[in-house]
């Protein structure tokens, strides 16, 4: 794969997603998928497995979840701190 192609890639990415923002309303409903453990290199694998599986090199596939409108990537950490 050139870096032409993830270009030309990528460019389409961003006018689809754009086509999906262009809508006006008010959401009726909402749905929240909330995916635990599903940190940045656990989906990589989980892309390059699915692409692999379909007889390709995987890091061009894309999980169903990713074509979301929107979708955010959020790190929780617990602090505890004792007070001597």
């Amino acid at each position: 794969m050139t870096s032409q192609y993830w270009f030309d890639y990528n460019l389409n990415s961003i006018e689809k997603t754009k086509k999906l923002f262009a809508l006006n309303g008010k959401a009726k409903n909402v749905i929240l998928f909330i995916g635990d453990g599903m940190g940045v290199s656990t989906l990589t694998a989980a892309r390059i497995l699915k692409g692999q599986l379909a007889g390709h090199s995987g890091e061009e596939e894309e999980l169903h979840f990713e074509k979301f409108p929107k979708i955010a990537l959020i790190k929780v950490s617990q602090l505890i701190i004792y007070y001597l």
